[in-house]
């Protein structure tokens, strides 16, 4: 059996360590960016850049290097609606909300200005998935007070540039570019192997597939983390497929990060909310499987019915209504046919109409 090591010991582990970052030029680009504007007083900052190109660590290396001079915030989950935003930010400053929720979060961040505390700067990851109308309230609330508080928000697409328009807000925009070079790739997986104390044999097996590894990640940090952390796991079986003979897709973007918040302090557990979104995307289109089976199978089970219809049609009709003439039309002067069995009316009565053919037809729906 093959053990599975800790993340901590994992030197491709798919977490957002500060400890685990290896300066590379475009990041390190990023983060002057990212601080140069704050400290020049930019009030919202959009760091842009391709899915798996490691913004979500950025971002955690952007709060050590702002720490003392700003206070960070991060947003544990970016679907929340503008209610569950501003009720999650007021507990999270050890407050409930007493009026509306939206004007106390907005005094709560101007009282912290005016105590002297540092600015505070929200850092959203996966702004993408962020609601129009929580935007609006961020932007909103940023507005209001001013340089006491500060927007940082990580973006794979492109920017709403209306919905900032309409807010009246310029954001600050700085790029990351996405992957490595070969060289810059090799130095790259070297330090993550150093920093997590690989053994000889880990090492070994990695370096020996280097050029394949570059071959189908092209350098984008992600795809890189997902192809060696397989390579570790299950060995290179899983890279025997050249790159070129794939597919080509783009990353699926990346599930939002969670942070664990106290439920007992919020009243709602974001996390557990996400992790039943994450899950409810399989299930639900394995009940949708499941009811086209049941509904096939209740075809398929469906008994025949043998129902009588009048010779000649055009038209399967499974109604007496039109199958039998209807008493209203017959004349007063006659009198109805009783159903006796076919052939001949008895008594010397009106002749019978012709003998009625039966249709085997399947009734659909009938519960």
């Amino acid at each position: 059996m093959q053990l599975m090591m800790t993340p901590e010991r994992d030197p491709f582990a798919n977490i957002a360590n500060p400890d685990a970052y290896v300066p590379r030029t475009a990041t390190e680009s990023a983060l002057v960016g990212l601080e140069m504007a704050l400290r020049d007083g930019a009030r919202v900052v959009c760091l842009n850049g391709p899915t798996g190109s490691g913004k979500t660590l950025l971002l955690r290396v952007l709060e050590e290097r702002l720490a003392g001079d700003f206070a960070s915030m991060r947003l544990p989950y970016p679907k929340l609606d503008p209610e569950e935003f501003c009720l999650w930010a007021l507990s999270a400053f050890g407050h409930t909300a007493r009026g509306e929720p939206e004007q106390e979060l907005a005094r709560r961040i101007a009282r912290r200005a005016g105590a002297g505390d540092p600015p505070l700067v929200w850092m959203i990851d996966d702004a993408d998935l962020l609601p129009s109308a929580t935007l609006h309230v961020l932007l909103r609330l940023q507005r209001s007070t001013g340089d006491a508080m500060r927007l940082v928000l990580s973006r794979s697409g492109e920017l709403p540039a209306d919905e900032f328009a309409q807010a009246g807000v310029m954001p600050v925009r700085v790029e990351l570019e996405g992957e490595m070079d070969r060289e810059e790739m090799t130095h790259y997986v070297h330090a993550r192997l150093v920093h997590s104390g690989a053994d000889p044999a880990q090492r070994a097996k990695i370096e020996a597939e280097l050029d394949r590894l570059w071959a189908r990640s092209r350098g984008n940090p992600g795809r890189l983390h997902a192809e060696a952390a397989a390579l570790l796991c299950f060995g290179p079986e899983r890279l025997a497929a050249p790159f070129e003979e794939e597919e080509e897709h783009e990353l699926p973007a990346p599930a939002p990060s969670i942070e664990r918040v106290d439920v007992e302090e919020t009243g709602c557990d974001y996390s557990a909310r996400a992790e039943r979104e994450r899950a409810d995307e399989p299930v639900a289109a394995a009940e949708r499987v499941s009811i086209e089976s049941i509904v096939a199978e209740a075809v398929a089970g469906e008994p025949l019915e043998e129902v009588a219809l009048v010779e000649p049609t055009t038209v399967l009709v499974a109604s007496r209504a039109v199958a039998e003439p209807s008493r209203a039309e017959t004349p007063p002067d006659e009198p109805v046919p009783a159903p006796e069995g076919e052939g001949a009316a008895p008594h010397g009565g009106p002749p019978r109409p012709p003998p009625r053919k039966r249709h085997r037809l399947r009734r659909l729906g009938r519960h």
